[in-house]
């Protein structure tokens, strides 16, 4: 019978293969000049070397933020190259997924800065009362909330779409808009920068590869490229009155896995909807 872990368990499981996998990549790379010459040409650098490959693993260090500080970067291999330049490369051995997971105030001051753009107000508050950080979001679903979803928004301090769109429809309207019209700069931030402020500490590629169990793919993406695919298909998901925000690349969802109130944005990856993207 296979073995059951808590959640807790769970991440701390897939932290350590997530590294095993990388390490094995980053020697599997090294080792096989074909495989070098595969990630050189979705990166459009047939004409370079590789001259070494360095990987985070369980040593990875933190980068310069946009807000100051420390954060984590997208990248999980680095590929020093003949002309120079750095080839940044990001690992995915799972077809979805978190892919990113970050506070709505953060998320907003990060957008901000990272992409030098100032946020609507109203969609600021579309934001936090559909995330729940707003300081009303209690009194909005007492007043407006389905019975049929009125406990899980309770409970999680938030609004899902159609209490959104029952307390104010260009809310509700807005708040989608928004995500459509910066579709590209959410998959950006989502899978290249991230917080991160340094171009050097951006991905460039990702790699869904698994050398540690399941899935037996062996795609590369370069993420620049992905970018000018992305298209504004951006809706509310049909279950629990539209809790998640369904995007091209993934969805985004609310999530606190300490159960802190207010939640964060969790950003989630899926594999197949970028095949169908790469099509």
């Amino acid at each position: 019978m296979p073995t059951q872990r808590n959640r807790s368990e769970g991440w701390q499981h897939a932290k350590r293969t997530g590294h095993a996998n990388e390490a094995l990549l980053a020697e599997w790379t090294q080792q096989n000049p074909s495989v070098q010459q595969r990630l050189l040409q979705a990166a459009h650098k047939p004409h370079c070397t590789i001259q070494s490959i360095e990987y985070g693993g369980l040593c990875e260090t933190d980068v310069d933020s946009v807000l100051g500080g420390k954060t984590k970067s997208k990248t999980d291999m680095w590929l020093e190259l003949s002309d120079g330049t750095r080839l940044n490369v990001s690992i995915k051995k799972d077809t979805g997924g978190q892919v990113f997971l970050i506070g709505i105030d953060r998320f907003i001051q990060g957008f901000e800065a990272q992409y030098h753009q100032v946020i609507d107000s109203s969609v600021k508050r579309a934001l936090s009362l559909y995330f729940g950080s707003a300081e009303d979001t209690l009194e909005i679903i007492n007043r407006f909330g389905n019975p049929v979803t009125k406990a899980l928004e309770l409970r999680k301090h938030r609004l899902v779409g159609n209490t959104l769109r029952e307390y104010n429809s260009q809310l509700y309207g807005e708040l989608l808009q928004w995500f459509n019209t910066h579709i590209a700069h959410l998959f950006d931030f989502c899978f290249a920068k991230g917080l991160a402020l340094h171009s050097q500490d951006w991905a460039h590629l990702v790699w869904y590869k698994n050398m540690v169990g399941e899935n037996a793919f062996d795609t590369l993406i370069y993420l620049p490229d992905m970018s000018a695919r992305i298209s504004p298909t951006a809706e509310y998901g049909t279950k629990n009155g539209g809790s998640t925000i369904q995007l091209p690349f993934g969805f985004v969802q609310w999530h606190s896995p300490r159960k802190i109130i207010p939640g964060s944005m969790q950003f989630h990856h899926n594999y197949f909807r970028l095949l169908e993207l790469l099509r």
